[in-house]
């Protein structure tokens, strides 16, 4: 005996506008002017001489669009797009001449990764379902994996010689990528800057909706993009051109970009150590008939860190600096591991050293001002001012004790250091120079990178 009982699968979609073709409207007959069309000659004068049969008295300007009042059904399953929603109209019919009785349905999702369960009414089964009859119901689901998707409908139902039968159905679709997502970070000081390109890859246009990060405890994330706000509220007082001119319409195989600034609540940068997770990227987009889609990607990893066991930075410095003045700084020594470390030397890099860090430095010579390159006079008597380093070629110079010495630094501790120097040129210049070495090996732990300070008369 043949089965009784047999689905068939619709999905549920929105439709599409109805485009009236041929379009009553001709672009070189409608959109050029009459001194071009009477300056044309041979080739170019007859397509302005071809009869335009299509042409109708518009009652508007947007009848010429060829878009009216009807709305086309898909005549296709269409493509299922991770993040959309799948929504199946399924329709259990009986096709024998008996009744089938105490009906249980039973309508499940697989994937490569789960099986999820639509719907199932086996606590309460149909009664019966008599010839030519059906059964009809509705599923729904968010696509939230690529490749695959085996929708599983299967009943169990009683037969007219009382033997009960099992009935499954498989109908399987795949799932695509709307969405190519490319992250790219930076770390600028404590800041860490991520910047986002967004492409279309389905075969629909797209309107975005917003895209959000959302940043992992204990960062921050801020938008530096001018479309904070990506969608304007309809029941606001704006001209509809400025409404549609804020819409982030994202066509077929077009992208947009986005540029996001992360921090650390507390202080301290932002990627700390290689591999920091910083957020998730959330995207909401619609389709031309407001089909809502929603996609969040993976973790988002920061860049990896500088792997420096001491670390030198600047905290503080005096407001106003003049020429030929001395001036204070504080530097901190900041340990990163977690073994004690010392002797360490703080010294200004001399000769060479000083010129390679200004070469590796992000600042080159911006037409700053420079002195003399004549020789500098100094003594090392109590109370008079001592130059280190090459101060023929640098524009601020270590003035005072020009050597610290750190005897211990604990682990991941902190020292202090109050550092004199004496600018000897007007104008924006660079302090450079310092350097952080073992005094047992001579290791190189830092060097401090380029600040530029402006010196006043």
């Amino acid at each position: 005996m043949d089965d009784a009982l047999a689905f068939r699968v619709l999905r549920l979609a929105k439709p599409a506008f109805g485009i009236q073709k041929p379009l009553k409207f001709h672009l070189n007959e409608d959109m050029t002017s009459d001194l071009i069309k009477r300056s044309s000659h041979g080739a170019a004068a007859s397509k302005f001489q071809e009869p335009f049969a299509e042409r109708t008295e518009l009652q508007s300007a947007l009848d010429a669009c060829g878009v009216g009042g009807l709305m086309v059904l898909t005549k296709s399953f269409g493509e299922a797009y991770l993040g959309e929603s799948f929504v199946g109209y399924i329709s259990l019919g009986n096709k024998a001449s008996y009744r089938a009785t105490e009906v249980i349905v039973k309508v499940e999702l697989q994937t490569s990764r789960q099986k999820v369960v639509l719907y199932d009414n086996t606590t309460s089964p149909l009664p019966f379902l008599g010839p030519g009859s059906r059964h009809d119901f509705i599923v729904q689901h968010d696509i939230k994996e690529l490749g695959i998707h085996n929708l599983i409908c299967s009943t169990v139902y009683t037969a007219a010689d009382g033997e009960r039968r099992y009935t499954p159905e498989t109908f399987k679709f795949t799932s695509a990528n709307p969405l190519y997502v490319k992250t790219k970070t930076r770390q600028v000081g404590d800041n860490t800057f991520m910047e986002a390109c967004i492409e279309n890859f389905s075969k629909n246009p797209m309107v975005l909706e917003y895209v959000r990060f959302d940043a992992a405890p204990p960062l921050s994330g801020v938008s530096i993009d001018i479309r904070d706000v990506l969608m304007t509220d309809f029941t606001s007082d704006v001209p509809l051109g400025s409404y549609i001119d804020q819409l982030q319409v994202l066509d077929v195989g077009c992208g947009s970009n986005y540029l996001f600034r992360l921090t650390r609540r507390g202080g301290g940068a932002a990627a700390d150590s290689a591999g920091t997770v910083l957020g998730k990227l959330e995207i909401k987009w619609r389709g031309s008939l407001g089909e809502v889609g929603r996609l969040q990607t993976q973790q988002i990893l920061g860049p990896p860190a500088p792997t420096k066991e001491v670390e030198i930075k600047i905290t503080s410095i005096s407001e106003q600096i003049h020429l030929e003045r001395p001036f204070q700084t504080v530097v901190k020594l900041q340990s990163h591991v977690d073994r004690q470390l010392g002797p360490l030397t703080l010294t200004m890099a001399s000769g060479a050293e000083s010129n390679t860090t200004q070469q590796a430095g992000p600042l080159q010579d911006r037409g700053m001002l420079r002195p003399s390159a004549g020789p500098l006079r100094a003594t090392a008597n109590a109370g008079d001012v001592l130059l280190s380093g090459d101060a023929a070629s640098s524009s601020i110079v270590a003035c005072g004790v020009t050597t610290h010495t750190v005897e211990t630094l604990p682990p991941h501790g902190i020292t202090q250091l109050t550092l004199s120097f004496l600018p000897l040129a007007l104008g924006v210049q660079q302090l450079r120079g310092l350097l952080l070495q073992g005094v047992d090996d001579s290791r190189v732990y830092d060097r401090l990178q380029p600040i530029d300070i402006l010196v006043a008369a």
